[in-house]
This record gives C-alpha cells, structure tokens and sequence, in this order.
C-alpha cells in the first residue's frame, strides 16, 4: 500500500449523509488512511450573558457534541465491525457556519480527500448542499468525494473521468491515477461528444489530449474513449452504467456538470440522484500545481 491518506468526514448526521459515513469508514479501513470526522453544531439560541458562565456554557457545550460525535462513530463502527484499532481516528466538534468552519478545518488540517453525502430521492439534503455546495467547492484545494445514498463501498475497479479536454484537468488526472493505482484500478478518461463539434477537428483535439496526458501520465490500466450522446449526463450515466464504472471524477474549473448536478434547484439534480449511484469525485482544476501561478495559455478547447 502507497502512502496513507489523510481522509476528511463532515456529518451533520442526517439521513443524507449516512451512507457517506459508511462510506468513508469502509475506505479508510480499506486504504489504511487516517479518518477525521467533524461535526459542526450551532450555538443555542439563549446564552448566559455574564462572561465568566458564558465561558463555562460553550465549554460544556463542545464537551457534549464532541462526545455525541464519538458515541456516533464508535455505532458506525460497531455497524460495520470495524474495530476501532483499524481505523486511526480522530473526531472535531466545532460551532459556528457549517461551510465555513468545514472550510477552515480543511485549510488547517490538509486532508487528502473530502467524504460527503448528496441527496438521494428525498427531500433532505446533505450538509453540504445545506451550506452553499459549490461555493465550497470551487474555493477548496482539496478533492471532494460525493456519495450518493444507495452506493456501497466496494474495492475500486474502474474510474472514468470525464474530460471537456483542458490543461487543468491534467493534474487531477494524475491525481487520480495515484488513486487508482491503490486498487489496482482502471482508469477510463471519457469525453462526452454532443456532436458541437466536427467530427475530425474533435478527433485531432481528443488525440492530442491523450498525447499529452500520457506524455505526463505513466500508468498501465489508462484508457481513452469518445462517447456520443445528445445529452452529455444521460451519455456519462449510460456509459458509467455499462462499463461498470465504480466512480465518476471530473475537474471543475467549469461547472457544468456539477453546479447542476449538486444544486438541489436544477431539474438536472433530481435526474442525477435518481439515476447515479456512484460516488461522484470533484477534482480542483489544476490540482497539485501552484494555483497562485499566472494564468497560461489552454491548450485544448477553450469553453
């Protein structure tokens, strides 16, 4: 096994976010990483105005929510007989904005990758989608693993990752393979052609795209496919769906995919949860580069 991963669980709990806690604790077993849960908690409304039992109040406060988290996760365990020596655990109770004190949290700690629920086909909605989703999102330096309610962990035998052909998406793609080299892993990079473009100048653009990324990218199960659909999610879903695909993975530098699939408005998101049901990994654009650096010339297709 490579270096282990530092993996980050936010759970406010609800039933949107429970398979994701599976989710997470059945990876991290399974990849032999450290697994951090937070729970953000809200203050009550009524305080004690005095300084001194103000003080004493929200210390008994985290006291509490911090031992609820620990008595949540060792369920967890208990439900997947997971014993706790398998797991390098740690749990955060923290008050305040939940998408901002996720954010801090993972500014501070540097997880390597994100676990969060989506909302399935109820109404409720993950503590993600509760907090401003793709703000998050696009802000974060840090991939972000969404599972959806009815995914199973399972080991990871493909991987497709769907690419619009940019520079930026490289990286993420590197990332990826380390990932999937974990598992021994496939990993399929897939365009979704909705025919806007010619056929022959698509095919040159999709043939220098797989010739630089295999000029950076050195793994054996790597792959390249056009898949043509009209409508690019249905062809992804079908796609995923035919080959058996265990997660989908996108860089998100533009959001067409994600901005509709996470946020609950779009009519696309109901399709989305009714129709995926593997996780759905969010890559940042340029991942693992200095993301301070000058912008540079694209080299693909500029949307």
């Amino acid at each position: 096994m490579n270096q282990h991963l530092n993996v980050f669980l936010a759970t406010d709990y609800s039933e949107a976010v429970m398979n994701a806690e599976r989710y997470a604790f059945g990876f991290a077993k399974e990849t032999q990483s450290s697994l951090t849960v937070l729970h953000v908690y809200e203050l009550p409304f009524s305080l004690p105005l005095e300084l001194e039992e103000r003080v004493k109040a929200l210390e008994r406060l985290k006291k509490y929510e911090t031992q609820k988290l620990k008595t949540h996760c060792d369920m967890i365990l208990r439900s997947l007989n997971i014993k706790i020596q398998d797991i390098k655990l740690e749990y955060i109770a923290l008050k305040g904005s939940i998408g901002k004190e996720i954010r801090k949290e993972a500014e501070h700690s540097h997880p390597d990758l994100i676990i969060t629920g989506t909302h399935g086909t109820s109404n409720s909605l993950s503590l993600f989608q509760k907090s401003h989703t793709w703000d998050i999102i696009k802000k974060s330096n840090v991939p972000i693993l969404a599972i959806p309610q009815n995914a199973l962990f399972k080991n990871i035998k493909k991987i497709v990752f769907a690419t619009e052909y940019r520079e930026g998406e490289i990286p993420g793609i590197q990332s990826i393979v380390k990932m999937a080299a974990r598992f021994g892993a496939k990993l399929v990079v897939v365009h979704i052609s909705n025919h806007m473009l010619e056929k022959e100048f698509e095919l040159m653009v999709y043939q220098r795209f797989n010739s630089d990324v295999r000029d950076k990218v050195s793994y054996e199960n790597l792959s390249f496919r056009i898949v043509y659909a009209d409508d690019i999610v249905k062809g992804l879903n079908d796609y995923c769906f035919s080959s058996s695909a265990d997660w989908i993975a996108m860089s998100h530098a533009q959001p067409f995919f994600f901005e509709t699939m996470l946020i609950p408005e779009k009519s696309i998101t109901k399709e989305m949860s009714l129709k995926t049901h593997i996780p759905l990994l969010c890559i940042p654009d340029f991942y693992e580069t200095n993301l301070d650096k000058p912008d540079q010339e694209m080299s693909y297709v500029k949307k």
